[in-house]
């Protein structure tokens, strides 16, 4: 048995459910994205409250 593609197995998705699954990723990886900046900025803002309040105003 001879095979010409080199041993690779092709695998046909079903049509259109590829895309569904690309787009469903996307999504969660950007509301993950979106929630790690949204901490960070919570972070420095948290930071700046604290070192404003700790440290001397200048007259």
């Amino acid at each position: 048995m001879q095979v010409s593609n080199g041993g690779l197995v092709r695998i046909h998705p079903v049509p259109g459910r590829n895309g569904e699954h690309v787009k469903k990723l996307l999504v969660l990886a950007a509301a993950i994205a979106g929630l790690l900046v949204f901490r960070k900025a919570q972070e420095s803002e948290a930071r700046k409250t604290v070192w404003s309040k700790s440290t001397d105003t200048v007259d």
